[in-house]
């Protein structure tokens, strides 16, 4: 019953860990889309001025 408890949360934890990596590489992503965009803007709005 306890190597089952233990086997329960292990798994519950490489579970989360395998759903949070993704969510972890999307942000990365959409923080270097972002901070491109801001590039882009800010290189756009100061070549109009």
């Amino acid at each position: 019953m306890t190597t089952t408890t233990v086997h329960h949360a292990s798994a519950a934890h490489f579970n989360f860990h395998a759903l949070f990596r993704p969510v972890l590489t999307a942000l990365r992503f959409t923080g270097h889309f972002v901070v491109a965009l801001v590039g882009v803007i800010f290189l756009g709005s100061a070549s109009e001025h």
